[in-house]
């Protein structure tokens, strides 16, 4: 297992975003975690990621995400705005959170594990100027134990710092403009529509739905619809 307290100094030498989620992925997948999601919180008005946001989900669950709206009743969200400390997915499934999550939000968690990741540690991260970010450590588990929940919490808070300082010299132009088309497929793809649905709506060929979908995509650097959704909504692009 890597050295853990080189780990600062290693995410420090990272030169890029990816060499650093490297880095991370290296230090807790012999923990059973292979899978992150580190950023600013989102506004609980507008409850999906921001524009600073790294991940490496599976495609599979960004896009489910959005299209089943999991961001509307997502019980990792409630649980950090009403406890601000540490938590595994298992304190939430035992109403170790001040609350016994519903049907509606133990969906979002059973669809994680179907997945085969039903394990995670979510971490609160709170800096200065009233910062609010999030770390999320995912993976097959098993559940961390005391020690392995303090070494995951440890990874968390430096990888964020690190990230987040990365991705703020990355960042894309804050000039950027989408069009009025653009604009409005995201906003249709957002509230949950197929392509066909978009082009019906929209009254143009589904042909001319996926050429702006890729022109906003290209625009906000994004890797796929769900991150372009995520950057949009993050910048302000699409209304709340």
């Amino acid at each position: 297992m890597p050295d853990l307290f080189q780990f600062p100094e290693r995410l420090a030498r990272a030169p890029s975003v990816a060499a650093a989620c490297g880095e991370l992925v290296s230090h807790m997948e012999p923990l059973g975690f292979t899978v992150y999601a580190i950023g600013a919180l989102p506004h609980p008005d507008a409850p999906y990621p921001a524009d600073f946001l790294v991940t490496n989900w599976p495609q599979t669950w960004q896009k489910t995400y959005f299209d089943r709206q999991f961001g509307e009743r997502d019980p990792t969200l409630r649980a950090i705005a009403g406890a601000g400390r540490p938590f595994t997915i298992t304190d939430l499934r035992m109403g170790r959170m001040g609350f016994q999550p519903s049907p509606e939000e133990l969906e979002v968690l059973d669809f994680a594990a179907g997945l085969g990741l039903p394990h995670a540690l979510i971490v609160p991260i709170y800096r200065a100027q009233g910062y609010k970010g999030i770390a999320c450590l995912v993976g097959a588990g098993p559940d961390p134990d005391p020690e392995t929940r303090a070494r995951l919490h440890f990874m968390a808070e430096h990888a964020h710092d690190r990230l987040r300082e990365l991705s703020a010299a990355a960042r894309i132009d804050p000039e950027i403009r989408l069009s009025k088309r653009e604009t409005e497929i995201l906003i249709l793809a957002r509230q949950g529509l197929t392509d066909a649905g978009i082009a019906e709506a929209t009254d143009i060929s589904i042909r001319t739905v996926r050429f702006h979908f890729e022109n906003a995509r290209k625009k906000l650097a994004a890797r796929s619809r769900a991150e372009a959704i995520a950057i949009a909504v993050g910048r302000h692009l699409l209304p709340a």
